[in-house]
């Protein structure tokens, strides 16, 4: 199964996102799971947010490799899910691949605190605080679409 994970620049959330989905498929050692990233107006080839990178280091994770890639036909059609981080995202996603709906997500949709806001926010510009406090609340969701998909990925196994 592959996870697109989609925010603006592909420098700050969805290279979070991308980071921490791909240690949480290593750390199960699951081989069935994978994911990218994508901006919808991203520059390709630039590196993630030095402050994503510093962020994303006090979780084990690494993305000084990461570059920057466009959202594009290919990624789209090669993602089984489509998670976005602004309901802005979708709509955006839905102009230019009105077939994506079917598998086109908000993140915090999978958060279970019901108070936490449907658009995860742009810390682009923010120091690392500010990022640090886009990823928490970003984990609570990524540890539970792992979880779900992970379900669903051996439900479809055993059958």
């Amino acid at each position: 199964m592959n996870i697109l994970f989609v925010c603006t620049g592909n420098t700050c959330r969805s290279p979070m996102c991308e980071g921490f989905f791909r240690k949480l498929v290593r750390d199960a050692k699951t081989t069935d799971l994978h994911c990218q990233s994508a901006g919808i107006s991203a520059c390709a080839g630039a590196p993630a947010s030095p402050n994503a990178e510093e962020v994303m280091k006090t979780f084990g994770v690494d993305l000084s490799g990461h570059r920057a890639a466009a959202l594009s036909a290919r990624l789209v059609a090669e993602a089984d899910r489509i998670v976005a981080m602004t309901e802005s995202h979708r709509r955006a996603i839905l102009a230019q691949y009105p077939d994506a709906g079917k598998k086109l997500f908000l993140l915090n949709e999978f958060h279970s605190d019901p108070s936490v806001p449907r658009d995860v926010a742009d810390p682009f510009g923010g120091n690392a605080e500010v990022y640090r406090t886009c990823f928490g609340e970003m984990k609570g969701a990524l540890e539970n679409l792992f979880l779900d998909l992970s379900k669903s990925n051996s439900k479809q196994q055993s059958s």
